[in-house]
C-alpha cells in the first residue's frame, strides 16, 4: 500500500471516529414531566434535573407545564387546559395520550396524585388535605395501565414518582408508599403486545420523611403542600439517579432552582456543600438498595 492512500485511509478513520463522537455528544433524550404542582410548584425541580445531567455529559430536556402556578383544581399543561387531580380524569383525556404518543418521549413521570383519592374509603383526611373522595384501588391501577400502555407503545418507559406529600399527618407516609408498591408491580404485571415492561419507582416520599428528621418543617417546606428549593433539588437528584443509574456523589452540581419571583439576572444560589453531600448519599442508599 502506497503513502498516498494510507494516508488517506487514516484521515478517513479520523473523520468517521469525530463524526460517531459528535453524534454521541448530542444525542438527548426527552422526558415528560405527566404531573401536577409538584413539578412545578415555586419553580418546579426540572430546572435542577436538568442540571444534573448536563453537569454528568448527558442532554435530558424536560417538557413540564407552563409556566404558571396552579389552581386548587388541577394544573394548566400545554395546549391541554386544566389536568384534574384524580388519575381516572387524567387516564380519560385522549390529548393526554395523543401527546405521549406524538412527541418522542423517552420517558413519562406518573405519580399517584393526592392521598384521598388513594387510601382507603374509611380513613378520613382533614377537609383543608384530601380534596376528593376515595377512588378504589382498581380504578386507580386501571387508569395508570391505561396510561402505562400508551407510554409503552409510544417507546418509552414508564416511571412512577412517590408523591412526597405535605408535611401533615406523617402517620400516613408508609401506608401510601406500600400503595405505590403496589401499583408499581401490577403495572408491572401488566402484558403489552405479549411483553411485560419494567416500571421504574422513585420513591421521594422515604427521602423527605428523611429530610424533615434532620432538616424540620421549615427548613424543608416552602409551604404545607410543596418543599423549598432543597427539598427539589433533592428529587431532582433522586430522578437524574433513577433514570441514568449515575452516582451522584460523582456529580458537583449543587445549583439550586430558581422560584416563580426570581428575576432574570438575579445570581444564582447553591446547596450548602454538607447538605448536598448528605443528599447525594442518601438517594445512592436508596438506589443501591432498592428492589430489583
Amino acid at each position: 500500500m502506497n503513502t498516498e492512500k494510507l494516508i488517506w485511509i487514516i484521515i478517513g478513520l479520523i473523520a468517521l471516529g469525530t463524526s460517531l463522537s459528535f453524534g454521541q455528544d448530542t444525542k438527548f433524550q426527552r422526558v415528560l414531566f405527566l404531573g401536577n404542582s409538584v413539578f412545578n410548584s415555586k419553580g418546579g425541580l426540572t430546572q435542577s434535573f436538568e442540571g444534573f445531567c448536563k453537569t454528568a455529559g448527558q442532554d435530558f430536556q424536560a417538557v413540564s407545564q407552563f409556566k404558571e402556578p396552579e389552581n386548587s383544581y388541577g394544573i394548566e399543561f400545554l395546549n391541554y387546559g386544566r389536568i384534574p387531580l384524580n388519575l381516572p380524569e387524567i387516564a380519560a383525556k385522549e390529548e393526554i395520550h395523543a401527546l405521549i404518543r406524538a412527541d418522542n418521549f423517552d420517558y413519562v413521570i406518573l405519580e399517584g396524585r393526592r392521598p384521598g383519592y388513594l387510601l382507603p374509603a374509611w380513613y378520613k383526611l382533614p377537609a383543608e388535605i384530601n380534596r376528593g373522595e376515595h377512588i378504589p384501588y382498581e380504578r386507580n391501577l386501571a387508569a395508570l395501565g391505561k396510561l402505562h400502555r400508551s407510554i409503552v407503545g409510544s417507546g418509552a418507559q414508564t416511571v412512577l414518582y412517590m408523591h412526597p406529600g405535605g408535611h401533615d399527618i406523617p402517620d400516613i407516609k408508609h401506608p401510601l408508599a406500600q400503595i405505590y408498591q403496589r401499583l408499581r408491580s401490577d403495572l408491572e404485571e401488566i402484558k403489552i403486545e405479549g411483553k411485560q415492561h419494567e416500571v421504574i419507582f422513585v420513591p421521594a416520599g422515604f427521602l423527605w420523611l428523611d429530610a424533615v428528621r434532620r432538616y424540620g418543617v421549615d427548613n424543608w417546606f416552602a409551604d404545607p403542600f410543596h418543599g423549598n428549593a432543597l427539598a427539589r433539588y433533592s428529587s431532582a437528584c433522586m430522578l437524574f439517579t433513577y433514570l441514568t443509574g449515575n452516582d451522584p456523589r460523582e456529580n458537583n452540581f449543587r445549583e439550586l432552582s430558581r422560584d416563580w419571583v426570581s428575576a432574570p439576572d438575579e445570581p444564582a444560589k447553591f446547596a450548602e456543600e454538607e447538605d448536598a453531600k448528605w443528599i447525594k448519599d442518601q438517594v445512592w442508599l436508596y438506589y443501591t438498595t432498592r428492589p430489583e
